[in-house]
């Protein structure tokens, strides 16, 4: 008699970052796939986040039998089936089974990249397909396979939860800790379920989106003597300062690609985004060159 282990993909979650994935203006998820190829190799998840499982979902991966994979843009979860019937995971999945896992950010520029408030630094994203009892009902559930809109502070959990969250984690669990991805076999609704209501796999597994918006600045060029500026430029005077001119709009900064900012028809340099100077409201956001 013969034996084999067959797993099975019970739930895949796909993390994008439009810095990595955007071609200057061009946004990954209007090209075609052999663009999107291109713009995926090299990407990897590890460049933003260290993605770990809390010490309790550690035990309850092994204890159900689950093998979690990492890959360039994803984290999967597969689940092993019974040899009798592979849409049956070998051991069940309890309706009340919640997986937690952790986003560790190893991006100390994570927040100079990403479109979102310089004030919100040091709070705690949440996703999940299930909302927490501690927040809002209104609060954002995991994006389904199908939607692409990106992350913003509506993400952020509230004191409350984050105390709640926290309370569960050790020291080092808390260590570099940016957000939370929690994984319930019983979602929000019907739609979030990762298995079927017979507690069988579901014919196609659910995969979900996570899509970080990459960070708009507007950018101040720095010259060594006044500029000739007239309106079909795409700077300004800063202030009435010929030497010292701003993009009229807010830019895109993007790891790849070329934004074009002219003056007088020749295009000025995209600047590196360590060169990040917020006002004095942290509202504005100015990324500066020096010419």
């Amino acid at each position: 008699m013969s034996f084999s282990t067959t797993y099975k993909p019970l739930v895949t979650v796909n993390i994008f970052h439009k810095y990595y994935l955007n071609k200057g203006t061009n946004d990954y998820f209007s090209m075609d796939d052999a663009e999107k190829e291109k713009q995926l190799a090299g990407y990897q998840l590890s460049d933003l986040f260290s993605i770990v499982p809390s010490a309790i979902t550690t035990l309850k991966i092994q204890g159900h039998k689950l093998h979690l994979i990492l890959s360039g843009k994803s984290l999967m979860l597969w689940v092993k089936v019974s040899e009798n019937d592979t849409n049956i995971p070998s051991i069940p999945l309890a309706d009340t089974l919640e997986l937690t896992f952790l986003l560790k950010s190893t991006n100390n520029t994570f927040f100079q990249i990403t479109q979102l408030g310089m004030l919100n630094a040091g709070q705690l994203f949440f996703f999940s397909n299930k909302r927490l009892a501690t927040e809002d009902p209104g609060f954002p559930l995991i994006k389904k396979d199908n939607n692409t809109s990106e992350v913003s502070e509506s993400f952020l959990l509230n004191p409350s939860s984050t105390a709640n969250e926290l309370e569960q984690l050790s020291a080092v669990e808390k260590k570099n800790l940016a957000g939370i991805l929690r994984l319930c076999i019983k979602g929000e609704n019907g739609g979030y379920h990762l298995l079927k209501s017979n507690g069988n796999l579901r014919d196609e597994s659910r995969t979900f989106n996570i899509v970080f918006p990459n960070r708009k600045t507007t950018w101040r060029y720095f010259f060594e003597s006044d500029q000739v500026v007239t309106g079909a430029d795409n700077v300004k005077k800063e202030q009435g300062n010929a030497r010292q001119l701003i993009t009229r709009t807010e830019k895109p900064l993007t790891a790849k690609g070329f934004v074009s900012v002219k003056l007088d028809g020749k295009e000025l340099p995209n600047p590196d985004t360590l060169q990040m100077k917020p006002d004095e409201t942290l509202t504005k956001i100015y990324t500066e060159i020096y010419m």
